[in-house]
């Protein structure tokens, strides 16, 4: 056979995805004629079928270098280098593509991914736009071009002018979206510039000028709220409060420098607090590099209280978040030693104990969900004369930090004592609606048994809203908060939940999440409570976990709620609608768990 007929044959062997065969098809025509850029690129093609991703690069450099004016060659060498995350190399090569073949949408979008992945923020948006400008329905790229816009620290207003914006009635809706994602990123000046720009090019649009308006007064708000916060710290300088709430107003308003200046002074007033827990603070510290302001910070109150519990979570946090876990994890481990001997002597131990090196791993877990009654419940059960608590209740590892590493996690238990019997576990409701923490923990530990505490999700949603708001961590109405999720959830159905605050539907659509727990630990280690039971009968349902746990009934002498929420209640019609959007998910749940939860 010649060049030509093996080059064929390859073609034939990928059409008929018989790939392996097709590799050496491809390999014999380069042999014969090791100058044809066509067997170069098929090879690369069936390569990265099989994802054999440095190798079909090879290919593609190649089939490029044979020939310079193929840009299909680029294309899929970019594509390439996007998987094997090289992400300036996959740019260079969709630039190349794009001078060759400047109308083809994709060209323009992948490389808005490799700016992104780069944080070149306006020569993504730039990439995105004109992919938009040729094709406004491409699948995902409003979601793409909203986030990007919500990174760039650049005045939008030159961004967007030098994009060209070419508004028409076809396309007007798509820009419309746009401006609202804007301001539901907490860049509200940007969507007020945005819809301005909107109204230059098409000053009849009524609906830019009415959603303008609504814009307009919400920065009215924004500084009120602001000059309120203000006010306060004048008023209560000595009070670490009021710091923190002028810090979270600051940085729901990107003013970063300002608002870690406010977080630093409030940390410094009242260092003895469990500030680990709010991750608004130390976002904005790792943004505006001020964690080792803060470790120092800590390190002299360690110095001077040895004896202290929260400063030595706080200074584990910050040493965490700059990367140097071995030394959180002594700090870790310090504070567990201290608190476990205490907790051991509380607990009616005759003798002084022997605490042991080795760490007790997790024998239950409260996975979720939010707002549920996750944190009375493990209140009651540290309570238990065999059950020891590691340093914090919610970790969050198998979730969000599993990056952080299993000796981090398990830094945080107890040391056990020698010749005793003890139970420890932790609760991290952010577990349950995790796509990857149900794998992840079962591979740690399969013989762990999981309780699940769920509770209406309308009452769920409504509690973790004003939750939120309590903490400054939400600043929008409740109304614009759903309607917000409404429209990323239609953009994108298979949205993941991540640490940021919201997802109050989502985290409500249990049946998705019970499924994929489901699917790693058998049904017996599983613990489904309900939590409006939880609430009419606290003292039967620990019954029943303890039951679950197989550990001795314990009667404590009151079962106060240990996370209280209050507030209005909300329109019957917002209620009426939440009902309806949940009744599909509840019923699919209940004949999934084989019981009525009368939702």
């Amino acid at each position: 056979m010649n060049n030509d007929d093996y080059h064929s044959l390859g073609n034939s062997l990928q059409e008929s995805g018989r790939f392996d065969e097709a590799v050496i098809a491809y390999q014999n025509a380069i042999a014969q004629n090791p100058n044809f850029s066509w067997s170069y690129h098929g090879l690369g093609d069936v390569l990265q079928k099989l994802e054999q991703w440095e190798e079909a690069v090879a290919a593609y450099r190649k089939a490029v270098e044979l020939n310079p004016n193929f840009s299909w060659s680029y294309h899929n060498l970019g594509d390439v280098l996007l998987k094997l995350e090289q992400w300036e190399e996959a740019a260079v090569a969709y630039r190349c593509e794009i001078e060759l073949n400047p109308d083809f949408c994709w060209s323009f979008c992948n490389l808005g991914d490799a700016l992104t992945k780069l944080k070149q923020w306006n020569e993504a948006i730039n990439a995105y736009f004109k992919a938009i400008l040729i094709d406004r329905d491409l699948p995902g790229i409003y979601e793409k071009l909203g986030y990007v816009l919500r990174q760039t620290e650049s005045d939008l207003n030159s961004v967007f002018q030098q994009c060209q914006l070419q508004i028409t009635p076809e396309n007007r809706e798509f820009y419309l979206g746009l401006g609202r994602s804007l301001a539901q990123g907490d860049r509200l000046e940007s969507a007020i510039i945005f819809f301005k720009l909107l109204l230059t090019n098409e000053p009849s649009c009524d609906i830019a000028s009415a959603q303008l308006g609504e814009f307009l007064q919400e920065q009215e708000k924004c500084v009120s709220a602001l000059a309120s916060s203000r006010e306060c710290v004048a008023q209560k300088p000595d009070d670490c409060w009021s710091y923190y709430n002028l810090g979270a107003v600051l940085s729901h308003q990107k003013k970063w420098d300002e608002a870690a200046t406010s977080f630093l002074k409030a940390i410094a007033i009242n260092p003895d607090f469990y500030w680990w827990f709010y991750y608004n603070l130390w976002e904005v510290l790792v943004k505006q590099n001020k964690l080792e302001e803060v470790a120092t910070l800590y390190r002299k109150v360690v110095e001077a209280q040895p004896e202290a519990f929260w400063p030595y979570l706080n200074l584990g946090e910050a040493l965490t978040r700059q990367g140097k876990i071995a030394e959180a994890i002594c700090c870790y481990q310090t504070v567990s030693y201290q608190q476990t001997l205490g907790a051991i002597l509380s607990k009616n131990t005759a003798k002084m104990p022997v605490l042991q090196d080795i760490v007790k791993v997790p024998n239950f877990i409260i996975i979720g969900s939010q707002r549920c009654g996750t944190t009375s419940l493990y209140t009651y059960l540290a309570q238990h004369p065999q059950i020891l608590t590691p340093i914090k209740k919610e970790m969050d590892f198998f979730s969000w930090h599993f990056h952080r590493g299993i000796d981090w996690y398990l830094a945080h238990f107890p040391p056990m004592p020698a010749g005793e019997q003890f139970l420890t576990g932790e609760a991290s409701p952010s577990y349950f609606d995790s796509l990857e923490a149900p794998e992840r923990l079962y591979s740690a530990f399969p013989e762990a048994k999981l309780i699940v505490l769920l509770r209406n999700p309308v009452d769920r949603a409504i509690s973790q809203f004003y939750r939120l708001t309590d903490l400054n961590w939400e600043v929008r109405s409740f109304d614009r908060a759903i309607s917000d999720e409404i429209e990323r959830l239609n953009q994108n159905p298979a949205y993941i939940i991540g640490e940021e605050p919201g997802n109050y539907l989502a985290r409500g659509r249990y049946i998705e999440f019970m499924k994929n727990w489901l699917a790693f630990f058998p049904k017996e280690q599983l613990l489904i409570l309900k939590s409006e039971d939880f609430y009419a009968g606290a003292a039967a349902t620990v019954k029943q976990v303890l039951e679950f746990l197989d550990l001795p009934e314990y009667q404590l002498p009151e079962y106060q709620n240990a996370n209280p929420g209050s507030y209005q209640p909300i329109s019957d019609s917002v209620r009426c609608w939440l009902r309806d959007y949940f009744t599909p998910y509840n019923k699919e749940l209940e004949q999934y768990l084989g019981r009525k939860l009368d939702w």
